[in-house]
């Protein structure tokens, strides 16, 4: 039984996430932008048995409140912050798929990484803007076309076929509790604005990034230049993959990241 619960933020947003609350080493994940905690479902089944796992839905997503307050990726990380802080957590692996990467990025860069382990990047390069520095960035993302690009439809991301149950629990879910994209538009733009080189390059925590080699959105390619950053980064292309990782591999995902920790040494 996974225990359910509110964060209310000293900006005064409601923040759910859940928690099994086990007397185990913490896994906390956090969704991509428009995701909620139940994509991460088999992953969950996967990984309870050895950790106690904790998965944030971001404001204006899934149980959370609907807010046009702190549409930015430090608000995130701040609200990220103050769940660690009320549940006094230490020795965090950190797991973030797309922009909950970057959320992790974004706490480190303001309140470091004492309180991380270890960090788990699902298919979220460093930069997403396309330039003469970067050549990995989301699809087409250029300065010459930011930010009117990210008012298309990119669609859900997912390229395997998913777990039946849980894609109908999702979609019910979505109803439930939808997303609108137009509202939390600002909060798009602010995460593909961003460049997180600097603060990898500065990672003092082994990092793995994980590529769903037919991700609809980024070239898996990326996973491979991030490596070049800082020794403590790892890569590998999970295939048979689109974005959402935890959703389309998950014995895959559940596999590459306890050999991950064995090989890091990461207790």
């Amino acid at each position: 039984m996974i225990h359910q619960a509110d964060l209310i933020t000293n900006d005064g947003i409601r923040i759910h996430y859940y928690d099994t609350q086990l007397d185990k080493q913490p896994l906390l994940a956090i969704p991509g932008i428009g995701g909620s905690a139940l994509l991460w479902e088999k992953a969950l089944e996967q990984f309870q048995s050895k950790f106690r796992i904790i998965i944030i839905d971001p404001r204006n997503q899934g149980k959370s409140a609907r807010t046009f307050q702190g549409q930015r990726i430090s608000r995130h990380a701040a609200d990220l912050a103050e769940l660690i802080q009320k549940l006094d957590l230490s020795h965090i692996i950190g797991i973030g798929n797309s922009m909950g990467a970057a959320n992790f990025w974004a706490y480190i860069s303001i309140y470091g990484s004492d309180r991380l382990n270890a960090l788990i990047d699902l298919d979220q390069p460093p930069k997403m803007i396309n330039d003469s520095t970067w050549k990995f960035g989301f699809k087409d993302l250029t300065w010459a076309n930011f930010p009117d690009y990210l008012k298309l439809d990119f669609g859900s991301g997912i390229y395997a076929q998913i777990d039946d149950e849980m894609f109908e629990k999702a979609h019910q879910f979505a109803q439930k509790y939808p997303y609108f994209p137009k509202s939390n538009y600002l909060c798009r733009i602010n995460h593909a604005e961003q460049d997180w080189r600097d603060v990898l390059v500065n990672l003092k925590i082994p990092m793995l990034v994980l590529a769903g080699k037919n991700s609809p959105f980024f070239n898996y390619h990326f996973a491979y230049k991030m490596t070049e950053l800082n020794s403590q980064i790892s890569a590998k292309i999970i295939p048979e993959c689109g974005h959402i990782i935890q959703a389309e591999q998950p014995n895959v995902m559940y596999e590459e990241v306890l050999n991950f920790l064995v090989e890091k040494e990461v207790t």
